[in-house]
């Protein structure tokens, strides 16, 4: 799956989906509640590659513990010492 694009179904793809879910789950939910999902889905997504891309730190897919190098935790260690020593002014 590693070209796969999530595209919009097709009309008869989102009747069958909203069918079967709202069969299976005995609820009236319409498409459009899906179409949100999927759209903040994406958003969250996109903001998460763009951390992990701008500060090198990657998730063990089979863990899912953060991999960060020590150089980093050092960082953010000092960053967040300073903010405490600032805001104590």
């Amino acid at each position: 799956m590693n070209n796969y694009t999530l595209k919009n179904p097709t009309a008869i793809g989102r009747e069958y989906m909203v069918e079967n879910f709202n069969i299976a789950f005995n609820m009236n939910i319409t498409y459009g509640f899906f179409k949100n999902k999927l759209d903040e889905f994406k958003k969250s997504y996109k903001r998460w590659k763009a951390l992990t891309h701008k500060t090198g730190i990657t998730v063990d897919p089979n863990t899912s513990f953060i991999n960060a190098s020590n150089a980093w935790w050092t960082e953010q260690e000092f960053v967040s010492t300073s903010n405490i020593c600032i805001n104590q002014l």
